[in-house]
C-alpha cells in the first residue's frame, strides 16, 4: 500500500469504509470518484492499481463491475448481501471469506455466486444508477431562466426615459438605449427592485405599469433637489467636470444619494 500515491491509499480507505461485511463493493468509477471527490479517469487508473497490487479482486456480474478485499477480516453481521457474491476463485485463497460466504449462501437470501441457483436482493442496475445521478448533476449545474412574477409588468425603458427627461433637463441626454445593454439592463434592475421591493409598511412600491413610473417621477423629482446629483455641491478634486445622469441614477449608489441624502423640502 506504501507503493501507491496518496490519491490511491485514499481511495482505498474509501472502498474499505463501503464495502460489506465480506468485503464487497461495487467497483464503478463513477461512484467511487464520487465518494474519494476524485476525477473519473484517475479513479479507474487508481482502482488498477490496488488490483495490481491485490489489494482490492475486480470480477464482473452481468455487465456490472464489483471489488473483494481480500483478508478483510470483517466480522459478520449482516443476514443478506448487498452485492452478487464473486466466483470462487477470487476469494479461495482466503478462508476467512470462504467461511463468511459459506454461511451467506446457506442463506435464501443472500447473494449468489455465478451458476448459482440462490437470488440477490433487487438493485437497480448500475448504468440506470450513474445516468440518474448524471443527469441530477447536470440538471443542478445548468442556469435556469428565472421567470418574472406573472403581475410584474414589462420595464417601459422609453416612458421611464422620458420622464427623465422631463423632470430632469439639466442633466444629460439619454440617446442610447441599446437592447441587452448596460443601460438598459440596469434601468430593468431597478423597475425589478420597484415592483418586486417594499415600503415600512410592508406595502409593494408598485404593482402596475402606471405605479412604476410615478415612483420613477417620484425618484427623479427627488434626484432634482439633491444638491450633490444636480450639480450644486463642489465636486471633489478630480471630479470637477462630473455630472449624473440616468446610468447613475439606476445604481445603487445613486439610489443611497437620491433616497437617503437628500433633504425634505421645507
Amino acid at each position: 500500500m506504501l507503493s501507491l500515491p496518496v490519491e490511491g491509499r485514499w481511495l482505498f480507505v474509501i472502498i474499505i469504509l463501503s464495502a460489506d461485511d465480506v468485503g464487497l463493493f461495487e467497483a464503478t468509477e463513477f461512484k467511487l470518484a464520487r465518494r474519494a471527490d476524485v476525477n473519473r479517469d484517475l479513479a479507474g487508473k487508481l482502482m488498477q492499481m490496488l488490483a495490481d497490487a491485490d489489494l482490492i479482486r475486480l470480477y464482473m456480474i452481468d455487465t456490472k463491475r464489483y471489488g473483494f478485499i481480500p483478508k478483510f477480516r470483517q466480522r459478520l453481521q449482516i443476514k443478506t448481501s448487498k452485492h452478487p457474491l464473486p466466483p470462487r476463485a477470487i476469494y479461495q485463497d482466503d478462508s476467512d471469506a470462504l467461511n463468511k460466504i459459506n454461511e451467506l449462501a446457506s442463506r435464501s437470501t443472500v447473494g449468489a455466486p455465478v451458476g448459482s441457483s440462490l437470488t440477490t436482493d433487487g438493485q437497480p442496475p448500475e448504468a440506470e444508477l450513474e445516468l440518474e445521478a448524471e443527469k441530477k448533476v447536470s440538471e443542478s449545474s445548468t442556469p435556469r431562466r428565472r421567470r418574472k412574477a406573472p403581475d410584474q409588468p414589462n420595464c417601459p425603458y422609453d416612458a421611464i426615459v422620458a420622464v427623465y427627461h422631463e423632470v430632469l433637463p439639466e442633466l444629460p441626454a439619454v440617446r442610447i438605449v441599446k437592447p441587452g445593454g448596460d443601460r438598459q439592463k440596469a434601468i430593468a434592475g431597478l423597475w425589478k427592485w420597484v415592483m418586486t421591493s417594499t415600503r415600512n409598511d410592508g406595502v409593494r412600491r408598485a404593482s402596475t405599469t402606471e405605479e412604476g413610473i410615478a415612483w420613477f417621477r417620484n425618484y427623479f423629482t427627488r434626484a432634482r433637489d439633491n444638491d450633490f446629483v444636480m450639480g450644486r455641491e463642489p465636486r471633489g478634486a478630480g471630479h470637477e467636470n462630473w455630472e449624473a445622469d440616468i446610468d447613475y441614477l439606476c445604481t445603487e449608489r445613486g439610489m443611497k444619494r437620491v433616497i437617503e441624502k437628500t433633504k425634505e423640502r421645507t
